[in-house]
């Protein structure tokens, strides 16, 4: 996946909660657009996603799928 593909996830309005689903198995949430941050620079291959109090400097090409978060996976009724 490319950062200009996540950018675009974080950036559209209404937002969608989603997930991202690495290539070694983990999952890491994006409950909010703040919790992922990119750079400025087109071309970049790394992101910064925050879960809780840590962060996770990820390389976009260990994303092997995204699926959108329901509201009972994020905690909602």
């Amino acid at each position: 996946m490319k950062v200009s593909d996540l950018k675009k996830l974080r950036d559209r309005a209404p937002f969608r909660a989603f997930q991202l689903h690495l290539t070694n198995g983990e999952t890491l949430p994006v409950p909010h657009p703040d919790y992922l941050a990119v750079p400025p620079e087109a071309g970049a291959d790394l992101f910064v996603l925050w879960v809780g109090a840590d962060w996770n400097l990820v390389e976009a090409a260990h994303v092997a799928r995204v699926s959108l978060l329901t509201a009972k996976a994020k905690g909602g009724t």
